[in-house]
Parts: structure tokens; C-alpha cells; sequence
């Protein structure tokens, strides 16, 4: 993967570092997310980035749809939150809240992940999550829900 300027920014995951130094080692190579809670991060960095290799690459091959379904994905993600991290042996749980934006408006989605440790390829999985969608009631002059401590109407929803 050959690092752009973009890769010299924050991670989109929320952590205090930068993508290069975060998120981006796990996108290279998913053997270094040591966590359950470390994997669901890079997920979402790469959601957030449209990295669709690396998505699949941590996927159950049991569960993960095709690549172009995920190509599908217009949703802008703004931020994460981590409520709550678990494991036991070869499978962990990670519960978290993403706020993003699409066509139609502010969303939140919350959601419990599985994930399961395959010995065999030295790695932790995605199986599958039970995720609640819920839209934002967020007005123009309110603060936008990225966190960027600007009104929304001077962040993300722009335009």
C-alpha cells in the first residue's frame, strides 16, 4: 500500500494517532489487529476510507457479502465510539455507536459485533453484528455530531 497525504492524518477511528501509524498496519496486514476491539476500529477506518479489501480481508468468509455490495456505500462517516469490548478465548464482542451522514441526513448506527479468532490464519474476524439504525435529529445550528465543535451547517451538512 503505498501511503498518500491522506494516510499522514488522523485516524479516522478516533484514536489520538494517525491513520499511518493506527489503523493503516491492520489494513496491510489484519494479523495485527491483536483484538477484537483493535479489528472493529480498522473496520471502520476502512468503511470510512472505502477500503474494500480490507474489509473483506477480516470478513468470516461464512458472512461476507460480495464486493460490490459494499461498493454501494454512500454513507460519509463522521465518528466512532466504542461502548464496550469483550473477550473470552476465540471470540470477542465490541458494542459501539457510529454517527454518519447520507442522502438521507444524520444517522447513527449502533451496533454489538461478533468476531472470532481463527487459529488457522493467525486472526480475528468479523462475523456478524445486531446493529440498530436510528436517524439524527440534528438542526443546522446545532453542533455537528463529528465532533468538530463547529455548527452543523458550517461542517457536515454543507451544501
Amino acid at each position: 500500500m503505498t501511503m498518500s497525504k491522506k494516510a499522514f492524518g488522523a485516524c479516522p477511528c478516533g484514536q489520538p494517532r494517525r491513520f499511518d501509524e493506527c489503523c493503516a498496519p491492520i489494513h496491510e496486514d489484519p494479523r495485527r489487529a491483536r483484538t477484537p476491539e483493535a479489528l472493529m476500529r480498522a473496520r471502520y477506518s476502512a468503511f470510512a476510507r472505502d477500503a474494500y479489501d480490507a474489509l473483506i480481508a477480516t470478513w468470516d468468509p461464512a458472512t461476507c457479502p460480495t464486493r460490490d455490495s459494499l461498493a454501494t456505500n454512500i454513507a460519509r462517516w463522521l465518528r466512532l465510539i466504542v461502548h464496550d469490548s469483550t473477550q473470552q478465548g476465540e471470540t470477542g464482542t465490541v458494542t459501539f455507536s457510529a454517527d454518519f451522514i447520507d442522502t438521507d441526513g444524520f444517522q447513527r448506527l449502533t451496533e454489538t459485533s461478533r468476531f472470532r479468532f481463527a487459529n488457522h490464519a493467525d486472526q480475528w474476524f468479523y462475523v456478524d453484528g445486531d446493529a440498530q439504525w436510528r436517524r439524527l435529529d440534528i438542526g443546522r445550528n446545532a453542533a455537528c455530531p463529528c465532533g468538530s465543535d463547529l455548527k452543523a451547517k458550517r461542517c457536515c451538512a454543507r451544501g
